[in-house]
Formats: structure tokens, C-alpha cells, sequence
């Protein structure tokens, strides 16, 4: 049988945990200081993918296949740089920005997926 997700209680404690702690810490708190109990312990063990992403909290998805991760998260910038290529001239070096100039033509060009800047 499968967990319902979310599930109220889980969603509760997960809103009233601190997650600012140091990354190799195993000890979390509520919100007011207060230590988990090992029932809360074990509750958050159990919490789903679905309950972490709906209180925000990323959480890495080993199905994913990172190739393809990689050229989605190419293909989600571009749309960005692309368009605001202005905002990024400040940011980048002048060898940065030369390349970036050559290969964002060369893409929009052979790909026909991001049209030529007009500047």
C-alpha cells in the first residue's frame, strides 16, 4: 500500500523543523530550539519526496539522469541569457564575453532554437 502524501502530521513537523544546521549534523530542532524526540526522528526518516518538496526543501531525485539534467538546465538558461544579455556583460570577462558572443550565435544559428541577438 502506498504513503498519502502529504500527510498532515508529517507536513506539521517538517514546517516547525529548523533546517539551518551545519550540513554534517545529524540533530534537528523545532523552530523554538527544541530537540526532535526519536519519534520525530523517525517521522522525518519516513517523510516522502512529495512532503520535503512542499515545504521547499530541494531534494536530490537519483532517477534523474544527470546527462539530461545537465541540458536542461543549459537549455533553461540560454532562454535567459539569450534575452538579458545585457544584464550579463557587467559580470563577465572581455574573453567571456567573446566566446559567449561566438558559441550563442553558433547555437542560435545551427540549432534554430534561440533566435540572433539584435543589438
Amino acid at each position: 500500500m502506498t504513503t498519502p502524501s502529504p500527510r498532515p502530521h508529517v507536513m506539521a513537523l517538517l514546517f516547525d523543523t529548523d533546517f539551518n544546521r551545519p550540513a554534517d549534523s545529524l540533530v534537528y530542532r523545532h523552530l523554538d530550539g527544541r530537540l526532535f524526540t526519536d519519534e520525530e526522528h523517525a517521522l522525518l526518516r519516513d517523510a516522502t519526496t512529495e512532503e520535503f518538496q512542499a515545504v521547499g526543501i530541494h531534494v536530490d531525485d537519483p532517477e534523474v539522469d544527470v546527462e539530461t539534467a545537465v541540458r536542461e538546465m543549459v537549455d533553461l538558461l540560454m532562454k535567459y541569457a539569450v534575452d538579458h544579455h545585457e544584464a550579463l556583460v557587467p559580470c563577465m570577462t572581455h574573453e567571456d564575453l567573446m566566446k559567449y558572443d561566438r558559441l550563442s550565435f553558433t547555437i542560435g544559428v545551427n540549432s534554430g532554437r534561440y533566435a540572433p541577438r539584435e543589438d
